[in-house]
């Protein structure tokens, strides 16, 4: 097995942040998705990795002498950057968002530049979505390269939404009126936020990045997008995967609050949990 170091040295590649004011672009009604224009606004890209039978423990084993930030750095020159790298497990599956500069590379480019050598990903199963114009994305990465996001109180989600049939229509109708500050404040107020917004070219496929305020489980976070206080209940068949530990995912729109996260530093040096030693401290003044 695999130490925790060399998996956690994987999720260093550094990532951009994320307003938290981002909004949805104005939508004409539609029946669908509107597609990619020729000259697109932007161009991004999610990948939704699968490992080949066998390949996870040579995958995760290859990173412990990988240099990120150097790779982040390479990247950004090139002009093909991951913003977010979000593994649900070991054995997967992974989601990323990549951005490329240029904004004509079409997918069949991206797909040979994925499977291809200069990738962190040829050896894996990548099935490619070019990210729709409406999509709510991060700031790009040109000219400035993002910083380092902020880490949050709670998890990280990313879900995959299949349309169930017939909901599409009404669906991308519905998002010509919405108000998305109320839709956020009314997440917010629930102890979530919908970091990404990311419709694909598929017309059956909307990806999303969810923050929870406190840490939770799958089961309880798709409790919640599957339930009635979900954004669109009825619409989608919902998959969701909590981002492992240590995966680069947007800034916290829950950050760690400084107590805390000193607190946590203390505990890790310390042979006893601050439980244990208030705990002990009552055992001594009840014995004197």
């Amino acid at each position: 097995l695999l130490r925790p170091s060399v998996i956690n040295a994987m999720f260093s590649l550094v990532t951009g942040s994320l307003s938290l004011n981002v909004g949805l672009r104005a939508v004409a009604p539609s029946r669908t998705a509107p597609s990619r224009t020729v000259a697109p606004s932007m161009n991004y890209y999610a990948v939704f990795h699968n490992f080949k039978p066998g390949k996870a423990d040579e995958f995760w084993g290859a990173m412990g002498d990988v240099d990120f930030a150097a790779m982040a750095e390479a990247q950004h020159e090139a002009g093909i950057y991951n913003h977010y790298f979000m593994p649900s497990d070991v054995e997967g599956p992974i989601m990323c968002l990549w951005e490329c500069k240029d904004k004509e590379m079409g997918s069949d480019d991206f797909q040979a530049f994925i499977d291809g050598p200069e990738s962190p990903a040829a050896d894996l199963m990548n099935k490619v979505y070019p990210i729709n114009g409406m999509g709510v994305t991060p700031s790009s990465a040109w000219p400035t390269m993002p910083a380092a996001p902020t880490k949050s109180s709670g998890s990280f989600f990313w879900v995959k939404h299949t349309f169930n049939q017939g909901e599409a229509p009404a669906f991308w109708e519905s998002m010509a009126t919405i108000d998305m500050e109320a839709f956020a404040a009314a997440n917010k107020e629930k102890g979530f936020v919908n970091h990404l917004f990311l419709p694909t070219t598929d017309p059956s496929t909307v990806f999303c990045v969810w923050e929870s305020k406190a840490p939770m489980t799958v089961p309880e976070f798709t409790a919640f997008i599957d339930g009635p206080e979900g954004p669109s209940p009825g619409t989608f068949a919902n998959a969701a995967y909590a981002v492992m530990e240590g995966g680069t995912v947007p800034s916290a729109a829950f950050p760690v609050s400084w107590l805390d996260e000193t607190v946590a530093k203390i505990e890790e040096l310390l042979p006893l949990k601050l439980d244990d030693i208030v705990a002990k401290l009552k055992e001594f003044q009840a014995a004197k």
